[in-house]
This record gives structure tokens, C-alpha cells and sequence, in this order.
């Protein structure tokens, strides 16, 4: 073997193996691109059903959207059915998210606090319905309108809702604060139809903050009556 130099062992080697196995030679692996990729595809789906519509969208216009091949997208979802799935999921987050519903439940301790926590509430969605006025059209009109499943899921919201209103109304009636001999239940449902009306003027843009501010100050007037206890009656004067 005289002539030939030989390739050292030991340490050169073995420091090389390390770095190419601990990932610092070469491009590191991308364990959270799946899930980016999934929710940069749901994002674009959202923009573009929302402009355009469920049925009249392409998923060549989703890929666009997302700056991807259409292969892409069909690597991540199956159909477009299935993106819209996660499309709906987004648009009740972006609602539940803006309104802080966390905030409305489990915290007041009389009816004037539970009050200005909803009218905090529904004024935080009014800025999003400013912000992306159509993502209401989306939930209202377009997923309600492909199929049953998706508007059973809609009824299945409002079912949710009007549960965590009873559960508050509940509370409050066990604390004293709310009055003793209303429907908890049946206000849990009432109670998100007296806003619907005018949630329907924004969805046809006839809305207007001085409309908003009028139409909340009314209900939430008639829900401080309708849940106050009643006054002690004073004991009438003995006659002289």
C-alpha cells in the first residue's frame, strides 16, 4: 500500500456522521410543514369562497391563492367538500375568537355586569363583520345552503350557544342576582334570535354603526328588565 495516502479514521469520520445525523448539514427537517401547508390551504379556501362562493370556486383558484399546485392541494384534501369542512371551522373560530366568549361566561356577579360583558361581546363581532363583513355570508348563507350536514352543524352551534347562556342564566339564578321565575332555557334560545335581525342587515349591507348602536342598546335594555329581580315592595304606612 506504499504510494496511497489513506483516509484518517476515527475522529474526522465520526464528527462528520454526527453532524449529517444531528440535521446541520443539508436542510433540517420540516416536522410542522403538514399542518403550515393544511392551514395555509384552508386560509387561501377561506379568501376565495368568501369572494366568490362555494360553488362557483375552483380548487385551481384555491392553489392560486395559496401560491401552490393544485396537486398540492389535493396532497392535503381530498375534495373541496372536505376543505370547506375546515373552511366553516375557520370562520366560527374568527366569530368565537373576536367575540371573547370566554369573557361572557362564569365571570359577572349581577345583571349589569353579564350586560356589559354582551354588549362588549357583540360589539367586538360588529368589528369583524367591519373587518370582513363576509364571513357571515359564509356561515349564514353558504354553508347553510350545500348541504344538510353543514346546516345541521350551524343548528348544532346555536344549540351550543344557547347552552352556555342557560348555564349562565342558571348561575346567576342560584347566586340571587337573576330573577327566580324565568325559563333558563327558553331565554338560551331567545336570547341570540333577538340579535339575528340585525345581524341579517349586515349580511344584506344595509347596516350602520348608529343602527348597531340603537338596535343593541334595545335589547340589551329589554334583557337588563327582563333578568333583574324584583324590587322589594315596601311595606305600606299602618294607618294612623
Amino acid at each position: 500500500m506504499a504510494g496511497h495516502r489513506l483516509r484518517p479514521q476515527g475522529r474526522r469520520c465520526e464528527g462528520r456522521g454526527r453532524e449529517i445525523g444531528s440535521g446541520r448539514i443539508g436542510r433540517p427537517p420540516q416536522r410542522e410543514l403538514p399542518a403550515r401547508r393544511r392551514r395555509e390551504i384552508i386560509e387561501a379556501a377561506y379568501e376565495v369562497f368568501t369572494a366568490h362562493g362555494y360553488e362557483a370556486t375552483a380548487i385551481s383558484q384555491v392553489a392560486a391563492r395559496a401560491g401552490i399546485g393544485q396537486g398540492t392541494v389535493y396532497r392535503y384534501f381530498g375534495s373541496k367538500r372536505e376543505i370547506l369542512d375546515h373552511v366553516i371551522d375557520l370562520g366560527i373560530e374568527k366569530v368565537t375568537d373576536a367575540m371573547e366568549l370566554h369573557t361572557l361566561f362564569g365571570a359577572a356577579g349581577d345583571v349589569g355586569e353579564l350586560v356589559g360583558a354582551v354588549r362588549a361581546a357583540v360589539a367586538r363581532l360588529y368589528e369583524l363583520l367591519e373587518r370582513e363583513p363576509r364571513v357571515l355570508r359564509l356561515l349564514v348563507v353558504e354553508a347553510g345552503a350545500i348541504d344538510p350536514e353543514l346546516a345541521h352543524r350551524l343548528l348544532g352551534l346555536e344549540a351550543l350557544t344557547a347552552s352556555l347562556i342557560t348555564g349562565e342564566l342558571t348561575r346567576g339564578m342560584e347566586a340571587g342576582w337573576i330573577r327566580p321565575d324565568i325559563d333558563p332555557e327558553v331565554l338560551g334560545h331567545t336570547i341570540p334570535t333577538m340579535v339575528g335581525p340585525w345581524l341579517m342587515r349586515e349580511l344584506v349591507g344595509a347596516g350602520n354603526p348608529a343602527i348597531r348602536d340603537r338596535s343593541m342598546t334595545a335589547v340589551l335594555d329589554f334583557l337588563d328588565k327582563t333578568l333583574r329581580p324584583p324590587l322589594p315592595r315596601a311595606n305600606p304606612s299602618p294607618p294612623p
